[in-house]
């Protein structure tokens, strides 16, 4: 499922088709970035990039976040992304939620909330 515009600068070139195939679910309404070096997304990950205003009890504006993807990441199926930054060489276990967070390089995270798991040191990983 696609919400706003397709606009393959957001997703380095990567084209539609590459999204569909995942089951993707992905919004461009707000701040998008998807590197397309070595960038594995597994099924029905769900990428969202946009709120609502909600401070009036209402449905209010919609309020662009961000979501940025960086070279050598792997997000596992389901996984969850909201207003993040995953870094190069990171791994998004199936299921994460990953919401208002940076995910530093060489590093693990699962769980709801998403929360470091391991990190990659001296050429292993290790629980944290």
């Amino acid at each position: 499922m696609i919400i706003g515009e397709y606009d393959p600068s957001k997703v380095d070139g990567l084209p539609l088709q590459w999204f569909w195939d995942r089951q993707v679910y992905i919004d461009f309404r707000g701040d998008l970035y998807i590197s397309r070096y070595n960038v594995t997304l597994g099924k029905r990950v769900e990428i969202i990039t946009a709120t609502h205003d909600m401070s009036s009890g209402e449905l209010g504006p919609t309020i662009p976040k961000k979501v940025h993807i960086h070279s050598h990441v792997y997000v596992g199926n389901r996984a969850k992304l909201y207003n993040c930054t995953l870094e190069h060489h990171c791994v998004v276990a199936c299921g994460a939620v990953v919401r208002n967070m940076t995910v530093r390089s060489y590093t693990m995270v699962e769980g709801n909330p998403a929360r470091v798991y391991k990190e990659y040191i001296d050429g292993a990983w290790r629980k944290v």
